[in-house]
């Protein structure tokens, strides 16, 4: 099966953010790194449109939404990873905004908050990389798994 190259391009962006999060997390940008995981994660799932449901992803940014038209469709996460994913959800806004946040971004999110949320969109990511090969995808270039 050809594999739309839409959903290449999603999933290549996302581990680039995967690796721009790890970047930012080891720079102690906590807030940044917790932002671009949640992007990871979220152009994570928007691949996966492309294949399982055949159809562009809707433009939103909430991952629960992305997950749940997915799951509906079959793909299908651990509970655990499931309420993970709900948790990054946040990330969208609270990592940016000091209205969202109540107070600085940069003070709101702490290192735990930032190595939880990489762990999630990194859980997410090779879940999505997984599926895609498994639909014919050659996989991601090592280059950019490996931050490189």
């Amino acid at each position: 099966m050809a594999l739309r190259r839409e959903a290449v391009y999603w999933i290549r962006e996302a581990w680039h953010d995967l690796c721009t999060a790890r970047i930012l997390h080891a720079a102690g940008r906590f807030n940044a790194a917790a932002f671009y995981s949640h992007q990871a994660a979220e152009k994570a799932l928007k691949s996966l449109f492309f294949v399982v449901l055949r159809a562009e992803p809707p433009r939103t940014h909430v991952l629960t939404e992305l997950y749940r038209e997915l799951k509906r469709a079959g793909v299908d996460f651990s509970p655990e990873l499931e309420v993970r994913v709900a948790e990054l959800n946040k990330f969208y806004t609270v990592s940016r905004y000091p209205d969202a946040a109540a107070g600085q971004p940069f003070e709101a999110v702490t290192r735990g908050d930032a190595e939880r949320a990489l762990e999630t969109a990194g859980a997410v990511v090779g879940i999505a990389e997984e599926l895609l090969v498994r639909a014919g995808y050659e996989g991601t270039p090592g280059n950019l798994r490996d931050c490189k």
